[in-house]
């Protein structure tokens, strides 16, 4: 060493490519074109190998030569300093994850990276950990937690009466504890959690409060018309049963994406209940929802007042902010407005229940096109690879009947089982007309 001395280095120029300058030994200044740095360079096995010691002048010339010169006596004593520096940074990744609360959030956090979850659900789970488990044993390392403690965490959200809170945060913390071991955090025999952990019972399935009686969705019919609330509250409270789309879905409807002279909405992926990476691929389609005429009048009414362009249910808490949604607890809390229990009665969610009920009762409709309304994937095996149809044609006659039925019901008309009978002749009208369509069309080809 001692080729260069702080006067060369100074006086180096950047070019348009990057060159280096030796001081001997192994120990290069790499020089280019926005800075400076130090490089050992070696021989091993037959390769050429290099380790980036600093930028100068951070690390001035007497500091590099004594790293390279450590980094010799490393290579004398035969240790390859590349693997003492991946052993190094090893160390230090796992002392960045040495606790709980850092595990979780690293598996969090990669969770999203990786299209997994959305950032509304990444939070979600944030929340739950940051509220049931990281105040009690966050700050631990892993392998110091002893199964006791966790199972009394869990037993904490059960006794309040949170058994499913208490089954997802569970399901969270096996995740986490596997993430560990997967990542060199933990050893795999100190992995204590499983499905099992906490002898949690298995919470009971709960469906969405939802009205299937016709009497009662009649009366309901009748309270929503008699809404006196927010105008743009009450056209989604008239849309949910007509279109029985998700209220998340509903409420995040935006102008562009409805067609009023072509009576159609077209729901784009990213406002779909699907996986995150499904949203974000370019192949998924746009869920299409006919619009019968009845919703037409609705939007056609909200139309000056949030439109033409933005959300169509748009919050009137600031005026100012033309992109801000109503809250997704607004159907509902409109619902308990109006006496109906969300729990036990009635749920913004429940008019799908409500719809696929009563279409299928009343109507007669087959359930393949009534589940492709409900943006319901196939149940078939590899029915969501290959079937894909739309079912959009009959999809519009559906809406409009359904509709239709919804008016006569709040009119206070009987629904009698033959409208059954009248729509199943309808039906073989029209596949009738169909077939006699196609062997005209087969006989004029002869």
């Amino acid at each position: 060493m001692g080729q260069l001395n702080d006067l060369l280095i100074k006086s180096a120029k950047p070019r348009d490519k990057e060159y280096l300058l030796a001081d001997g030994e192994g120990l290069y200044l790499r020089i280019r074109p926005t800075s400076k740095v130090w490089v050992y360079r070696y021989r091993e096995a037959g390769k050429e190998a290099k380790l980036s010691l600093g930028p100068y002048p951070a690390l001035p010339l007497a500091a590099a030569r004594k790293m390279a010169r450590a980094e010799a006596e490393m290579r004398a004593a035969g240790v390859d300093p590349r693997l003492v520096r991946r052993e190094e940074a090893e160390r230090n990744r796992l002392a960045r994850l040495n606790t709980f609360e850092l595990t979780a959030r690293a598996w969090i956090a990669q969770a999203h990276k990786d299209r997994q979850w959305s950032a509304g659900y990444a939070e979600k789970v944030t929340r739950h950990l940051e509220l049931h488990i990281f105040p009690w044993i966050g700050s631990r390392a892993m392998d110091t937690v002893a199964p006791t403690e966790l199972v009394r965490c869990l037993h904490r959200i059960k006794d309040r009466g949170h058994l499913e809170t208490a089954q997802r945060v569970r399901e969270a913390v096996v995740h986490v504890y596997q993430y560990a071991v997967d990542l060199g955090v933990l050893e795999p025999a100190r992995n204590f959690v499983n499905s099992r952990t906490g002898g949690l019972p298995a919470p009971r399935s709960r469906h969405y409060a939802a009205i299937t009686d016709p009497d009662e969705l009649a009366r309901l019919l009748r309270d929503i018309a008699a809404y006196r609330g927010n105008v743009i509250t009450r056209a989604a409270l008239r849309l949910a049963p007509m279109l029985f789309q998700r209220p998340g879905q509903l409420r995040l409807a935006h102008w562009e994406d409805i067609d009023l002279e072509g009576k159609l909405w077209r729901c784009p992926p990213e406002k779909m209940k699907m996986r995150e990476w499904q949203k974000r691929d370019s192949r998924t389609p746009a869920h299409l929802v006919p619009l019968p005429t009845q919703a037409l009048e609705v939007l056609r009414d909200l139309l000056p007042l949030t439109g033409p362009t933005g959300p169509v249910f748009r919050s009137m808490a600031k005026r100012t902010e033309a992109t801000r949604y109503m809250s997704d607890n607004t159907i509902n809390a409109a619902l308990r407005n109006l006496g109906y229990d969300t729990k036990e009665q009635m749920t913004g969610h429940g008019f799908r229940a409500t719809a696929r009920t009563l279409i299928r009762e009343l109507l007669g409709w087959d359930r393949e096109v009534i589940e492709r309304h409900l943006a319901h994937v196939s149940d078939e095996e590899l029915g969501g690879s290959y079937d894909r149809a739309t079912h959009l044609e009959q999809r519009r006659q559906m809406v409009q009947m359904w509709a239709d039925l919804l008016d006569d019901l709040a009119a206070g008309k009987t629904v009698q089982p033959a409208q059954t009978h009248r729509f199943q002749v309808r039906r073989q009208a029209r596949l009738k007309a169909d077939a006699a369509g196609v062997a005209r069309a087969e006989k004029s080809r002869h």
